[in-house]
């Protein structure tokens, strides 16, 4: 009960961010923050209005709670009814809640959810919970504004997040159950199919929580879940990757660029140049790392290739899938994927600050000159 208690306090607060609890926690001492704090929380928490960021700090810690709680109680009576003690139930529902909003994937069953693969109430709790943390408190408590007549309209950073987001989901779905239909979903009947393959789209990209068996998966659909762990949740949630909004923001550029235009109008607002900038440098560090990452496991680990990118995917995507290459990591192994999981998870506020800290305007500029590139 130690060993999982800490984890799960470990796994709230890596979920919520260091930034968002230093936050609350200046608030409650009466200090102020520094510019350069003040300005990164405010990207982290997606918040314009920098006067609001304590609000909008204390808002999603209530939210992130709130969510929570919910699920745990949902899950206790899931797990009660399956025939666990109440006690067992319980702390089997606060953890599994805890560890699914946070998109951190660790289960108390070995088998993560595989004995719920039947049990639609569990598979589709847990996926709640994933995709709200995965998009961001900010976005869940902007996202009825969608509706029509709700409000003011959203920030396109929150449109863009939510339609990237809807679309990874159901792209998800729909490709599992197509390459699974008479793979890894054979045994089951047609409804739990359809279940286990819209959980399986919810939690591939971030959270780790599998249903089926992945050794039974087929190659082309792992090839798929690497291309999804790698883009991960949306910015400001508790998700890693490169992010839903870097990889919409890079694809909608390129549409546009084979349209002859280079300019980017999303929602009816131009996105700004930077933006597109820091995308293009956050797909390239990530790739660069990415293929650092899979080398050194390919000179030191004795697995396949395929194997070996899996690992390193899963890590720097802060997802936790495995195919079972983990039990055969040796110490340099080990300690390749610690370090993958590390830059996933802290490299994006990282790069944040970094980029942020040389936004300066040129003095002057010199003679602009095309190169051919592509």
């Amino acid at each position: 009960m130690f060993g999982q208690a800490a984890i799960l306090l470990l796994i709230q607060v890596g979920g919520l961010g260091i930034m968002t609890f230093s936050t609350a926690a200046l608030r409650m001492l009466g200090r102020r923050m520094s510019l350069r704090h003040e300005r990164a929380v405010a990207s982290l928490i997606s918040t314009t209005d920098r006067s609001r960021i304590f609000a909008t700090a204390r808002t999603i810690l209530v939210l992130t709670f709130a969510l929570e709680g919910v699920g745990a109680i949902l899950l206790f009576a899931a797990f009660l009814a399956s025939g666990d003690t109440a006690s067992s139930a319980l702390w089997r529902a606060v953890f599994t809640s805890v560890s699914a909003f946070c998109n951190a994937g660790f289960a108390l069953q070995a088998d993560s959810l595989i004995g719920y693969h039947s049990n639609p109430v569990v598979l589709h709790v847990v996926a709640f919970l994933i995709i709200a943390g995965g998009l961001s408190p900010a976005a869940v408590i902007a996202a009825p504004r969608l509706l029509p007549r709700r409000g003011t309209p959203l920030p396109v950073q929150l449109r863009v997040g939510l339609m990237a987001t809807i679309v990874l989901l159901l792209g998800g779905f729909a490709f599992v159950l197509a390459f699974e239909w008479n793979g890894a979903l054979t045994s089951m009947s047609l409804v739990d199919r359809l279940h286990n393959a819209w959980f399986q789209s919810a939690t591939l990209r971030t959270a780790g929580f599998n249903s089926i068996d992945m050794t039974l998966l087929r190659p082309a659909t792992l090839t798929l879940m690497m291309a999804w762990m790698f883009i991960g949740g949306s910015p400001g949630g508790t998700a890693g990757g490169i992010k839903t909004t870097t990889a919409a923001v890079l694809l909608l550029a390129v549409v546009q660029a084979v349209r002859g235009r280079w300019t980017l109008d999303v929602f009816g607002r131009r996105i700004a140049e930077r933006s597109r900038h820091k995308a293009a440098v956050t797909v390239t560090l990530a790739t660069a790392t990415l293929v650092a990452a899979v080398v050194a496991m390919q000179l030191t680990q004795t697995m396949s290739s395929q194997l070996a990118v899996f690992e390193v995917v899963s890590a720097l995507g802060t997802v936790g899938l495995s195919l079972g290459g983990t039990a055969e990591l040796d110490s340099i192994g080990k300690f390749i994927i610690i370090s993958c999981m590390f830059v996933g998870r802290v490299g994006g506020l990282t790069a944040l600050l970094f980029l942020s800290e040389r936004d300066r305007p040129a003095i002057w500029e010199r003679p602009e000159e095309e190169i051919d590139v592509g």
